[in-house]
C-alpha cells in the first residue's frame, strides 16, 4: 500500500467527559518514557494543549458531523473507482442506535469499543497516539508489525494473527468476537468484508491510502479516534503534525536551488514510478526537490521502461526510494545499467530502510502515514543537508 473533515462540531456538544491537564500530562509523561525505551511510536515533541477542534483542509475521504448523542462519520469513495459514501453512526446511547438501526444506508457503531481488529498496520500508530492500543486483540500477518510495544502483546498471546490479509482466518476472527473491525479494501475484498458483516460483527473501512497529501492521510487519526471519543486529543495530535510538516516546508519554498530526484526500481519489465500529482511527490516538492516527473500530471502510478526512466533520470541528483534493496552492491547485482545513474555513481542513494525489525517490520510502512512531518525532514535532510543540520535520519538511510 505504500507505493509509494471537515468538522463542523458543536463544541459544546464534542465529549461529555473533556481531557484535563492531568489526563494531558499524563500523555506527555507517556511519550517521555516511551521515547527512551523505544517502545511506543513517536509522538510530536511539542504537543499543543488541548483545544475545542478546529477545521482544517487536507483530507478528502472523511468527515465528521457532532450532535448531542451521536456522531455521523462519513467515508467518501471508500475504495478506488468506487463512488460509494459509508456511513457510520457512533453512540453510546441504546435509543439513537435502535433508531437508526434500521436506516439501510447506516451501520451503527455501539460504544464503548473494548475489543477491535486491525487489518493495516497504518492503523496502529493511530491506536497509540490516542493510547487505545491495548484495545486490538487481532491482526494478520503480525510479522509486518515494526511497533515493539505492540509485538510484545502479539508474543504475549495478547493479539492474535490472523493469517494473510488475502486470505484472513474468519474463523479465528470470530472466535476473538470484537466489538468493531477497522478494515481497508482495494475493491477485492469486499466478499471477506460482508462475511464478517454477516456474522455481526461491524467492520469499519479506512481510505487513509486514497488521500492525495501527506497530511491529508495524518489527519484519519481523528477518524480513528473518533470511535474512541478522543476526538480533542486526536485534533492536538494532528495539528502538532501539521506545524511541524508546514514548518519545514516553509524553510524548503527559500530555498532556490532544488536538486533532482526521482524514486523506484524496476519490478519485472515495468519501472513504476509515481506521477506528478501523486501523494508521494508532494513530499519531494515539499522537502525542496525537483521531481523529474513533476511536469506529469497524473496522480496514479506510471509504469515505464528502463531506458524512459534513464533517459530522464539518468542525470538526476537524488534517488530515493529502492523499494528492497539497501546497499549499492545489491543495486548493481540486480541490474548492472543501474550503475550508469548519476546518483549512483556520486553515491547519491536513499531508501526508508533505517528501521527495520528482523522480521521485516518497517517503520516507514506503518508509521509514515501518520508522520508524514518526519518523512518530510528526512526528504529535506538529503537534499539539503546544510538546512537541516539539526535533524537526525529517523525513516531513511544512505546506501552504501
Amino acid at each position: 500500500m505504500d507505493i509509494f473533515i471537515k468538522l463542523v462540531p458543536d463544541t459544546m456538544l464534542l465529549q461529555k467527559k473533556p481531557y484535563n491537564f492531568l489526563l494531558y500530562l499524563t500523555l506527555l509523561l507517556t511519550l517521555s518514557c516511551a521515547r527512551d525505551k523505544q517502545q511506543r511510536h513517536v509522538l510530536p515533541e511539542d504537543l499543543p494543549e488541548i483545544q475545542p477542534l478546529t477545521e482544517v483542509r487536507y483530507a478528502k475521504r472523511f468527515n465528521i458531523s457532532y450532535f448531542e448523542e451521536y456522531k455521523l462519520i462519513k467515508v467518501n469513495n471508500p475504495w478506488p473507482g468506487s463512488s460509494d459514501t459509508l456511513t457510520y453512526l457512533v453512540s453510546q446511547n441504546q435509543q439513537v442506535l435502535d433508531a437508526f438501526g434500521n436506516n439501510k444506508g447506516v451501520k451503527v457503531i455501539q460504544q464503548p469499543l473494548s475489543n477491535i481488529v486491525c487489518f493495516s498496520t497504518t492503523h496502529l500508530p493511530y491506536l497509540e497516539f490516542i493510547l487505545e492500543e491495548d484495545k486490538l486483540s487481532g491482526f494478520p500477518t503480525t510479522d509486518y508489525i515494526y511497533s515493539e510495544s505492540i509485538l510484545e502483546r502479539v508474543r504475549s498471546g495478547g493479539i492474535k494473527d490472523l493469517g494473510p490479509s488475502n486470505e484472513i482466518n474468519l474463523e479465528s476472527l470470530l472466535a476473538l468476537a470484537p466489538d468493531l473491525v477497522f478494515a481497508f479494501s482495494m475493491g477485492n475484498e469486499l466478499s471477506m468484508i460482508q462475511k464478517i458483516e454477516l456474522s455481526g460483527i461491524p467492520v469499519v473501512l479506512n481510505a487513509d491510502y486514497l488521500e492525495d497529501h501527506p497530511l491529508g492521510r495524518a489527519k484519519w487519526i481523528k477518524f480513528m479516534a473518533a470511535f474512541f471519543d478522543k476526538d480533542l486529543m486526536a485534533d492536538s495530535i494532528f495539528t502538532a503534525i501539521e506545524k511541524a510538516y508546514l514548518e519545514t516546508k516553509r524553510r524548503m519554498d527559500k530555498i532556490q536551488i532544488r536538486p533532482t530526484i526521482f524514486t523506484g526500481v524496476v519490478y519485472g519489465d515495468a519501472w513504476f514510478m509515481p506521477g506528478g500529482n501523486h501523494y508521494g511527490t508532494q513530499f519531494f516538492r515539499d522537502a525542496g526537490g525537483d521531481y523529474v516527473w513533476a511536469d506529469d500530471a497524473s496522480e496514479s502510478i506510471l509504469q515505464l521502461s528502463f531506458e524512459v526512466v534513464y533517459q530522464k533520470a539518468g542525470s538526476a541528483d537524488y534517488w530515493v526510494g529502492t523499494a528492497t534493496y539497501n546497499s549499492l552492491t545489491d543495486i548493481e547485482q540486480a541490474d548492472s545499467r543501474y550503475r550508469d545513474f548519476k546518483a549512483y555513481r556520486t553515491g547519491n542513494v536513499y531508501n526508508y530502510s533505517a528501521r527495520v525489525n528482523e522480521k521485516g517490520g518497517n517503520a516507514y510502512f506503518e508509521l509514515g502515514y501518520a508522520r508524514p512531518d518526519i518523512i518530510l525532514k528526512d526528504l529535506a535532510k538529503i537534499l539539503h543537508p546544510e538546512e537541516m543540520e539539526e535533524h537526525q535520519f529517523y525513516f531513511y538511510k544512505k546506501l552504501y
